[in-house]
């Protein structure tokens, strides 16, 4: 089913487009999260492409739904006009490309150039149930339905779990376990490549950058000191733990590099796969335009492994019951009660390092961290309400340039790319989450073990795109790294979606110090050069 619908290319036209994308979308039941990244792809898209278009320009709008897919498309014929790219060269004081960087951020947006036409696309997802909901009445299903087993049919306590529950779970991580590889090696490079020319943007990005791995780093360290406090770690010897650790990690980072790339993918080898993406997505960065039909297959190709991982994940309700209502019927549902333990230290962890960050404000910015908050709180609500980082882009920029006072191409610059790259909030329910995991099916973890647990969490946090599902694709990686029993994945994955709302918000939260310190030590650097030239005048 397709509705479609022509506009004059100009920006008086975005009204009307905007209105015709929303009620459409309405009927189609999407969530408002949903409309308003439509409304902010169709809008960005109308200005970028109305700059380069002659005057009486027609586009064409097109609303295509299969299944739960819902796919917004905007056509132009005309020359070349990629709304992702970024200006070559842009002085600092006249960059203001918030659209081309909001588009960037929203990582449902494809471009391609075909027969003398623009195509840029938004795909988004009916509306359905509420996650959250959705994985409380799995979990409710599942004890009320294997509590009545136990109890008026205890013959079924063997049966049920060998001849149905078992085979069905194996089924989706074997299903799962085959999407993981591909999908994380296709993201990863059209991340880098729909990136564009983010290198154009040196001193900002080393120093935003900076801050982003630097508070990645911190969440780590945090996550990991709690790690080895609450959960019991093999005992070894002051000296062999230390050789262990680095041995591990040496390890780790020589085996990053692949000597047979297609052994990489059939061992499932995570590392290799990220490091032969990021030179891949580097390389056709480079060469940008030499390869337009590459391009658009990877793109294409990011867009089916997407459909269906999502497809995949939709499933999830499903298996948690499954496994959930299997642990019981194993008489080994000491997992449900343990898990609340992990729970309470995974929020001990947010609430540290979120004081961190407030610290950081008071020291070097010399704010009081209470009116800071005050500064930024309506943002931070909108977040939690929303669990998407999409939905604040708007009031975001607005607070960081008009209240905050955060110069407007930095802001442009470091929202979107923020939601992409800094999700330090992620690390400790990643880490602590598979450590419990593992602990929970006996897996003894050394120091060693340990630490490249967490710097393999870092890894994955910053270059795994956000995707829907992607708490559940995270796991799968992390356990296939480690060892650790993919039955135990609906566990992990639903506490995930339940953090889901706080880690958007620290995220969030994470993003704006960033910038904050940016700005700051921007202006450092500005007035030493101020006083560089002052001295040679």
């Amino acid at each position: 089913m397709a509705e479609r619908r022509s506009f004059k290319l100009e920006t008086a036209s975005i009204d009307a487009a905007t209105s015709f994308v929303r009620n459409l979308l309405k009927q189609y039941k999407c969530s408002s999260r949903d409309i308003i990244q439509a409304e902010l792809f169709t809008e960005e898209t109308i200005v970028y492409w109305a700059k380069a278009a002659a005057q009486n320009e027609t586009f064409q709008i097109e609303l295509r739904k299969r299944f739960k897919t819902i796919t917004l498309s905007l056509a132009y014929r005309g020359a070349q006009a990629n709304p992702l790219d970024l200006p070559e060269e842009a002085e600092d004081e006249e960059f203001s490309f918030i659209g081309q960087n909001i588009l960037i951020g929203l990582s449902a947006v494809t471009y391609y150039y075909e027969n003398g036409t623009n195509v840029a696309t938004f795909t988004l997802k009916k509306k359905g149930l509420n996650p959250v909901v959705a994985i409380a009445l799995a979990f409710g299903a599942a004890i009320i339905c294997g509590l009545t087993v136990n109890r008026l049919a205890p013959s079924m306590q063997t049966i049920l779990p060998a001849s149905v529950l078992t085979p069905l779970s194996n089924a989706f991580f074997g299903l799962l376990n085959a999407i993981v590889i591909p999908f994380l090696f296709v993201s990863v490079i059209a991340s880098i490549f729909n990136m564009d020319n983010i290198a154009q943007m040196k001193r900002i990005f080393k120093i935003l950058f900076s801050w982003f791995l630097g508070l990645t780093v911190i969440s780590g360290a945090i996550a990991v000191l709690a790690g080895m406090i609450y959960f019991p770690i093999q005992g070894v010897s002051a000296a062999s733990a230390s050789e262990g650790v680095w041995n591990q990690i040496a390890a780790m980072a020589f085996d990053i590099v692949p000597t047979n790339i297609f052994k990489s993918f059939l061992d499932g080898n995570t590392l290799q796969t990220i490091f032969l993406a990021i030179i891949t997505g580097v390389a056709m960065l480079t060469m940008k335009g030499r390869f337009p039909v590459l391009t658009k297959a990877i793109t294409e190709l990011n867009l089916v492994l997407s459909t269906l991982l999502d497809a995949v994940c939709s499933l999830m309700p499903w298996v948690i019951f499954i496994c959930i209502f299997n642990m019981l019927l194993s008489g080994d549902s000491r997992a449900l009660l343990s898990s609340l333990g992990v729970v309470v230290i995974i929020c001990v962890c947010f609430v540290v390092f979120a004081l961190l960050c407030l610290l950081s404000v008071a020291v070097i910015e010399k704010k009081n961290p209470v009116d800071y908050i005050r500064t930024i709180g309506s943002v931070l609500l909108i977040a939690l309400s929303t669990a998407s980082s999409s939905a604040t882009f708007a009031s975001h920029t607005k607070t960081a340039t008009t209240k905050q006072g955060i110069r407007d191409y930095l802001v442009n610059f470091s929202v979107p790319v923020g939601a992409l790259f800094s999700k330090p909030f992620v690390v400790p329910v990643l880490f602590l989450m598979s450590l419990f995991v593992g602990n929970f099916y006996g897996i003894s973890f050394g120091m060693a073990d340990i630490l490249s647990m967490a710097l393999l969490c870092m890894i994955m946090s910053v270059a795994v795109p956000p995707t829907q599902g992607m708490g559940t694709f995270l796991f799968t990686v992390v356990f296939k790294k480690t060892g650790i029993p993919l039955e135990g994945l609906a566990m992990a994955a639903s506490l995930f979606i339940l953090f889901d709302y706080l880690m958007t918000t620290g995220n969030v939260l994470s993003i704006n110090i960033s910038m904050l310190h940016t700005e700051h030590f921007l202006g450092k650097a500005s007035q030493r050069e101020m006083a560089r030239f002052s001295a040679s005048a």
